[in-house]
């Protein structure tokens, strides 16, 4: 399921604060151009991730109602064929 922009804000906002916070990182020139810098990076992240997250979800569903007999979704049938299929489409994709 994709994140709405106001998630992605938000989790921006908190990873950028918790990394500030931590010991040991610092951040070159800490001005607010830099933290913006680095903030506008993490969306950009999620966001990637979050649409990559959706494409594999749609493939999985695509695969799975092509079967002969397909499973209802959200039975305990249909969520092992989905973890199974997910983890495959993943192996596939990423060729690990």
């Amino acid at each position: 399921m994709r994140m709405s922009r106001e998630r992605i804000f938000y989790l921006a906002d908190r990873i950028v604060a918790e990394l500030q916070a931590t010991p040991g990182v610092v951040m070159r020139n800490g001005d607010e151009e830099t933290r913006k810098d680095l903030r506008n990076e993490v969306i950009r992240t999620l966001t990637d991730e979050s649409k990559l997250e959706e494409s594999i979800d749609q493939e999985v569903r695509r695969i799975l109602s092509s079967y002969s007999r397909p499973a209802p979704e959200g039975s305990q049938e249909w969520e092992i064929l989905y973890n199974k299929t997910r983890g495959e489409v993943f192996k596939k994709r990423f060729r690990l």
